[in-house]
């Protein structure tokens, strides 16, 4: 009877847990292992091909899709070097927008560099806010 109380009790803990990291948006305790992964699998920009400075963005934004935040497939590794790319081509220039078509942008720039300033201006173009 108490190992069925205890167990009601940790699921009833995880769920709360959860709902109150989403509410927050507060990081999972997973996401440092998750972000090591993918570096590890896509150890340069999705953009420019860089090998330094490279940060992990959300192409559904995590403060928008919180459920999404370690999902593989939301992720593209985007570097902040010298082309910036995480910013330019992830946010369209503004870190409180997103861009929808970060990838599309992404692979555009690393094929066609010297496309370079007109994918920039298309991921401005795409960029979008969060509506409230």
């Amino acid at each position: 009877m108490f190992s069925r109380i205890g167990q009601a009790l940790g699921r009833l803990k995880r769920v709360i847990h959860s709902t109150v990291r989403e509410r927050l948006k507060i990081r999972s305790p997973e996401w440092r292992r998750v972000r090591k992964e993918h570096l590890d699998a896509n150890p340069e920009c999705a953009a420019c091909g860089q090998q330094k400075r490279l940060q992990v963005h959300h192409m559904e934004p995590y403060h928008l899709e919180p459920a999404r935040e370690l999902d593989p497939s939301n992720l593209v590794t985007l570097c902040m070097g010298a082309l910036e790319c995480h910013i330019r081509i992830g946010h369209g220039d503004d870190f409180k927008a997103y861009n929808p078509l970060v990838l599309r942008h992404a692979k555009n720039a690393q094929a066609f560099p010297k496309h370079r300033v007109t994918v920039e201006i298309e991921a401005k173009s795409a960029r979008l806010y969060e509506t409230t």
